[in-house]
């Protein structure tokens, strides 16, 4: 049984991963091959397209953070910018002599206008707020953006501006990010909210985006759209509005006639969004899976236009690199002899005192990552994009370990491994929200179970299921995940039996759960400790430092962790008894320290939850609870907000 848990501060192996960052910083500046530094690519290989927009035959676009011109038959690419910094967002005057957009050659995101040969780059804005381009006026030859410089918090408005910068003036409408002017400017249609460059699919929630017309001359505005999810950037064009909407559960281009109200869709795109739609001289251009796309209005055909862009890439050419401040995670050898790091991913072996620093990996065109050293110090366990998903890879733990991939998935995102205890399994976590854990022999994976809520706005390997961890006899797993009523359970998984069962009590919210080392309690933290006191400003209730660390018995004959403690006067006779409890407790210790405790870890479910003990720590914000032999550790800090959500 574990003793009294007490707070240690920096054992020997904690000492060790304080040491990586410093051993990394002197030992590894590592050659990179220029295959690591490939640009972002669309769906056919060549370099990522975006932000489109077209007049007559040309097509102006973005790749790398700079601004180039094709055919709009497609061809080859031409420059425009050079500049080292992000010039977005590039729109053609109506009369096509003129290309705005947004850059940031002086430091800040402001609108620029050059020639269509990308010469005369002038500003034309000089405000701190950041200005997007959004288009240009039709009759006045104005520049359209949005920008925060007179809203609150996240909100937009429009404005419009002379190519020269004079002629600054606000559009009446409170809130906008996009909009398209009727062709006589006497009308708009636009959207309040900007979502473009959020990746939420399917979105229905309170900031889904509708399409509204102000009316110049009657000083009146109108929704004209009342889809439940997204409907952004209209484009006027004739006495139609074209915009992007994902009515067919991805984002295509629709139309919509503002006399009767109806809508029909022109693409049918069902792998890919479309994304920033742009019009000009009766065609749509558009973005699609990194590549460009090309809609005829009159005659309701698409396709991609085929775009060739060709530079000088430096950052394909091979450099050497500085890996210490890339570093994602850390793990230690079962002797504490050496670190085993995921940085830049790439994985790399780092020594406690003596001998080189290794990487295992050395693949500059896939990332390895989560990366696990087995308990039983043979292997080590790793994801790795090589084979363009991520899969689990193992391999041995020398300079010429051979590589083995155990998984072979169609798609998606997985992360956190963990190995069991006699390092024959391997635990893991993926982006449906499912822990999974697999045979390392075998290859045969099962699944632990799914979680069906979640908190959004959280990192993806923060969301459930994530902290699972195993029982010393690689039997069980616990984890915890969120119900129906949003409150975070722990619950136990049985390999033997394929079940899952809660722990908790159902009305906190327990989280973190881990197994003592001798397999007869599980502790975990809980956000149970209530003191409230009332805010500074509002007549309100604020809960701070609201976790506490708890500890089950899993047996139901178990002895509880802390038992209660009772001087009592000793009867004659009773020295011996004690003497003989005495030896065996040293006899236990003794063969824990040699190994000899092989005991199958048994839980008893009934009344579980009623076996719960509080240990004698104050309330605080607990969080990455481990246990080790006779002790646990823990993050915690005095102040700052730190729910689990």
């Amino acid at each position: 049984m574990l003793s009294r848990p007490r707070t240690t501060f920096i054992p020997r192996k904690a000492a060790f991963v304080l040491a990586v960052a410093v051993l990394l910083t002197a030992a590894i500046v590592w050659p990179v091959d220029g295959v690591a530094a490939v640009p972002l690519t669309g769906s056919s290989g060549e370099a990522l397209m975006r932000f489109p927009d077209i007049h007559d035959n040309t097509i102006v676009f973005g790749s790398g953070e700079d601004i180039w011109t094709a055919p709009a038959s497609g061809g080859a690419a031409a420059r425009l910018t050079i500049h080292d910094g992000e010039e977005r967002y590039p729109k053609f005057s109506p009369d096509g002599s003129m290309i705005a957009f947004t850059g940031d050659y002086d430091g800040n995101a402001d609108i620029y206008v050059m020639n269509t040969m990308g010469g005369g780059i002038t500003r034309v804005t000089w405000h701190p707020a950041y200005d997007e381009v959004v288009g240009w006026h039709p009759a006045n030859g104005k520049i359209i953006f949005n920008s925060a410089r007179r809203s609150f918090n996240r909100f937009k408005r429009l404005f419009m501006v002379n190519p020269d910068g004079t002629g600054l003036e606000e559009l009446i409408m409170h809130e906008a990010v996009q909009g398209s002017f009727s062709p006589d400017g006497m009308k708009i249609a636009y959207n309040r909210i900007s979502r473009e460059s959020r990746t939420w699919k399917r979105y229905r929630g309170g900031t889904a985006q509708e399409i509204y017309v102000f009316d110049f001359e009657k000083m009146a505005d109108s929704k004209v759209t009342d889809f439940e999810g997204t409907d952004r950037i209209p484009m006027w064009v004739g006495d139609k509005i074209y915009f992007s909407s994902d009515r067919s559960r991805v984002l295509n281009i629709w139309r919509l006639d503002p006399a009767t109200g109806g809508v029909e869709q022109l693409t049918d795109h069902s792998r890919y969004d479309v994304r920033r739609p742009s019009e000009g001289t009766g065609r749509i251009v558009y973005e699609l899976g990194g590549d460009i796309w090309m809609l005829d209005i009159d005659s309701g055909k698409t396709a991609k236009v085929d775009i060739r862009v060709s530079s000088d890439a430096p950052e394909l050419r091979p450099y050497l690199r500085k890996v210490d401040r890339l570093i994602t995670d850390v793990d230690i050898s079962p002797s504490g002899k050496r670190a085993l790091v995921s940085a830049r991913g790439e994985i790399f072996t780092v020594p406690l005192e003596h001998g080189p620093t290794r990487n295992l990996t050395s693949s500059s065109g896939s990332r390895e990552k989560d990366a696990a050293w087995s308990p039983d110090g043979s292997k080590i366990a790793y994801f790795s994009d090589a084979s363009g998903e991520y899969e689990i890879w193992v391999r041995g733990t020398g300079p010429d370990g051979a590589a083995k991939k155990l998984t072979s998935h169609r798609d998606g995102y997985r992360h956190t491994l963990r190995w069991s205890p006699d390092s024959k399994k391997l635990a893991y976590a993926d982006q449906t929200l499912r822990c999974w854990w697999i045979d390392v022999d075998s290859g045969k994976k099962t699944e632990v179970d799914r979680a069906e809520f979640e908190n959004i706005d959280v990192a993806l390997e923060l969301k459930p299921i994530y902290d699972f961890s195993w029982s010393p006899d690689s039997r069980w797993i616990a984890y915890s995940k969120m119900n129906a009523d949003q409150v975070t359970q722990v619950y136990i998984y049985s390999l033997d039996g394929d079940m899952t069962q809660s722990v908790s009590s159902g009305i906190y919210n327990d989280f973190n759960p881990v197994f003592s080392k001798d397999g007869n309690h599980l502790f975990f933290i809980s956000n149970r400790r209530f003191s409230p006191t009332f805010c500074d400003f509002e007549w309100e209730m604020v809960y701070k430092k609201v976790a506490g660390i708890y500890a089950l018995t899993l047996r139901t004959d178990g002895e509880a962790l802390l038992p209660p403690r009772s001087d009592e006067e000793q009867a004659p006779g009773n020295e011996a008894e004690d003497n003989k409890k005495d030896k065996k407790g040293e006899k236990d210790e003794k063969d824990k320290k040699n190994g000899n405790d092989e005991k199958p870890v048994k839980i008893d479910f009934e009344r579980l939850a009623g076996r719960i003990e509080a240990l004698p720590l104050p309330r605080a914000n607990y969080r990455r609870l481990t246990a080790a032999e006779g002790s646990l550790f823990y993050l915690n800090k005095d102040e700052g907000d730190f729910n689990r959500f």
